[in-house]
């Protein structure tokens, strides 16, 4: 193992693999760009910012190996037939590549928190978030880095793993469900994937349940100027108000007009009287903006309800910021590495078979 890890430290020096770490910052920085401004401060920008740093932390991962051992696959054919334990190679990679990626982990955080995303400073399995953060990030990225280093086992060459690479990143993006609405039949896809753990762990300690939905309220805010007319008849609106039983409108009906006398016997009085049945037959146009109703409703008022409506509408159970959730998605990353590790173990062991 030590032979083999010195082995891959020559070769992250001196063939340029180094230049993983700097296109992690570089990727950090432009994701980061994109979702300082709500990660954290609302559940749309929470969940767009848990997406960006999963597929920042898959991209890493799948780019620190996945051509590692394909591209000296005839090397270690030669070597395992003259007695080397496959076991002590694939350590050593799992070994070389847990620094590596505990290297982009650090330069992502510390990217991301230069480039102004603000993170909270309270944690929840830790004292502070960022090293909860850290700690999803870095798993996210080395099971990723297992995963297409079980991939690179079972390819033959560097162009077959290049060309299998945009497939699995599309299959983490597609059923991550963190964007795409996954049909039931399919939603078992998502227990297979790095990306659907790592959205749901980011969520979940980002306390995105909590947080405020504000989509509903920025798209009444970009209608301000838009225009509502008709016509009404005004005995169809007053008899429709009149039959209200329930809420403000029974309030209001049920209030006293005068002594003994409610609303609604007023309004059922004024339907009845056969002198208002001119003026109350006759069509009424009526025109005004939406603007217009938010300033007459109170925007303080109306942005309370819809951010917390939506607030409520849109939570989710698998988001939930509890202990049991972060545990399983953790527990579930972990366990995609262990077994694609023990693939790539595998796979090498019959490499001998291999006649190409």
């Amino acid at each position: 193992m030590l032979i083999y890890l010195g082995k891959f430290t020559r070769i992250f020096i001196f063939q340029n693999d180094w230049k993983v770490l700097p296109m992690a910052a570089i990727i950090a920085g432009m994701v980061s760009l994109v979702v300082r401004g709500d990660f954290f401060i609302t559940m749309e920008g929470t969940l767009k910012g848990a997406l960006a740093l999963t597929c920042v932390s898959i991209w890493n991962g799948f780019f620190n190996s996945i051509q590692v051992i394909c591209r000296e696959r005839s090397i270690i054919k030669r070597e395992h037939r003259s007695g080397m334990h496959v076991t002590s190679y694939v350590c050593a990679h799992l070994l070389f590549q847990a620094v590596l990626c505990l290297a982009q982990t650090a330069i992502t955080l510390y990217i991301i928190s230069v480039a102004g995303v603000k993170i909270p400073r309270e944690g929840f399995m830790t004292n502070h978030l960022v090293l909860d953060l850290g700690i999803t990030i870095f798993l996210i990225t080395y099971s990723s880095d297992i995963l297409a280093l079980f991939v690179s086992s079972l390819v033959h060459t560097t162009t077959t793993a290049m060309t299998v690479m945009p497939f699995l990143l599309i299959f983490q993006l597609v059923f991550s469900g963190g964007i795409f609405s996954v049909p039931e039949r399919l939603s078992f896809l998502t227990d297979l994937t790095v990306s659907g753990y790592g959205m749901q762990c980011i969520a979940a300690q980002s306390d995105y349940n909590s947080l405020p939905m504000m989509s509903g309220w920025a798209s009444l805010r970009r209608m301000k100027n838009v225009e509502i007319e008709g016509n009404v008849i005004p005995a169809e609106l007053i008899a429709g108000f009149t039959e209200r039983q329930d809420g403000a409108a029974a309030k209001v009906l049920d209030a006293e007009a005068a002594d003994g006398v409610t609303v609604r016997q007023v309004l059922e009085a004024a339907l009845e009287d056969p002198s208002l049945a001119p003026l109350l037959e006759e069509k009424m146009h009526y025109g005004f903006t939406v603007g217009e109703v938010l300033e007459l409703a109170g925007e303080d008022t109306v942005k309370h309800a819809l951010t917390e409506k939506g607030r409520i509408g849109a939570q989710t159970e698998a988001y939930a910021r509890t202990k049991a959730n972060v545990i399983n998605c953790w527990m579930s990353l972990v366990l995609i590495g262990v077994l694609c590790a023990l693939g790539t173990i595998v796979a090498l062991e019959f490499i001998d078979r291999d006649r190409r």
